[in-house]
């Protein structure tokens, strides 16, 4: 297996890496054509593979734990469009090293892309990787090819998770779904906090457009702050829309490109009957005071909008939090370490980011790197890959 040889994983992240550099522009290109990124983000995607390759050698030991591992066998990942650099990238690569057969089905727009990193480099052919990029199509083409693997790896949407899911079920295959939802936190500090947590809170909103799963949808505040923190969110929600800087987050077309999108949240925002709607174009929106058990509340949208709503109690927060569908991530900004753990204690996120930032990826945590997973807190992706075992001897 690769995973076993040094020199040849060292050998390959290199030339990855060079490849990435050398042909950034095209990168940046096909990025641009499938997703609408802007530059600013598409640059922070680059500069995070280049950073997780430069440190994926140096994080490389071979431990009991690496030692005691076997690939799935056929495994295959269905990439959503959204973050290609990244997606098309750090999970197909650990698939690879830890020696699997692995079947990628992208996007139809996303994948030139993917075919551009691992085939049209000659990467995958140069070392031997076991690699298939397939068109499919129908759901049934889908669901008569999940019968020919070992587990399957889900990035996109949990209506489309859902029917793969059953087919998984149906057959006895691994699922692994990582789904399109979106994070929120709650703010629970000293006034003097607002203005920087407002602007934090933006940041994290709309980053990405709105594509990634880990970005802050919603925030909840506590009520004797609300008022406050909603008259500073507003001044700095408008002042970032009239500004040039807006141009980071959002192109001139993304509102025209996501015009079918754009009709159902505007239906659910209608239907959550909030006090305020925010706006100077279509996009990005500010949403006050939703009805905090509505779809809009619930759901997730690939697109640059923000909520924020109030709590009164505790108590009353974990009912609120307790009433998600999906417990992915939660960030909470607070100075009450009882508050805090109160939280954390009685609910059940799977990913916890207190006085931090939220949308960070740390690069350096063990070999393979780790990643914020919606349904196990931080995975390793190494391990996600592959199958453990344990050599029981008897010394009899």
């Amino acid at each position: 297996m690769l995973i076993k040889d040094k020199q040849c994983l060292k050998n390959l992240i290199t030339d990855l890496s060079n490849f990435i550099r050398e042909e950034k522009t095209e990168l940046f290109a096909l990025n641009r054509k499938i997703t609408l990124d802007t530059d600013h983000w598409i640059t922070e995607d680059y500069q995070t593979v280049v950073l997780y390759l430069k440190n994926y050698i140096k994080n490389h030991v071979h431990t009991e734990i690496i030692d005691k591992i076997k690939p799935k066998g056929k495994v295959l990942i269905i990439l959503s469009y959204n973050e290609p650099l990244v997606l098309s990238i750090i999970p197909v690569l650990n698939a690879l090293i830890v020696g699997n057969d692995v079947v990628l089905k992208t996007s139809r727009n996303n994948e030139d892309f993917v075919r551009f990193v691992w085939q049209k480099s000659g990467l995958a052919e140069k070392y031997g990787l076991k690699l298939e990029v397939v068109s499919l199509k129908t759901p049934d083409e889908i669901s008569d090819f999940i019968k020919k693997v070992r587990a399957v790896y889900f990035f996109g949407s949990y209506r489309v998770a859902q029917v793969i899911a059953k087919t998984c079920g149906e057959n006895y295959i691994e699922f692994y779904p990582e789904i399109e939802t979106s994070d929120s936190k709650v703010f629970n500090k000293k006034s003097s906090h607002i203005k920087n947590d407002a602007c934090l809170t933006l940041e994290e909103s709309f980053t990405h457009s709105g594509q990634i799963c880990q970005r802050i949808q919603g925030v909840f505040v506590q009520n004797k702050l609300f008022d406050e923190y909603v008259k500073i969110l507003k001044k700095e929600f408008m002042e970032l829309c009239q500004s040039v800087n807006l141009n980071k987050f959002i192109t001139d077309d993304y509102s025209l490109a996501r015009s079918e999108m754009l009709g159902s949240l505007f239906f659910d925002i209608e239907k959550s009957r909030p006090n305020e709607i925010v706006r100077v174009k279509d996009l990005p929106l500010l949403v006050i005071s939703p009805k905090q058990t509505s779809d809009f509340v619930k759901n997730a949208y690939f697109l640059p909008v923000l909520w924020i709503s109030s709590f009164d109690s505790k108590e009353e927060l974990i009912k609120i939090l307790n009433s998600r569908r999906f417990f992915l991530g939660i960030n909470i900004q607070s100075d009450k370490s009882t508050f805090t753990d109160y939280i954390i204690n009685n609910t059940k996120f799977t990913r916890y980011t207190v006085n931090t930032s939220h949308t960070n990826i740390r690069s350096q945590e063990g070999w393979g790197g780790s990643w914020p997973s919606g349904y196990s807190g931080y995975r390793n992706w190494i391990e996600h890959f592959s199958d453990g075992y344990v050599i029981i001897n008897d010394f009899k």
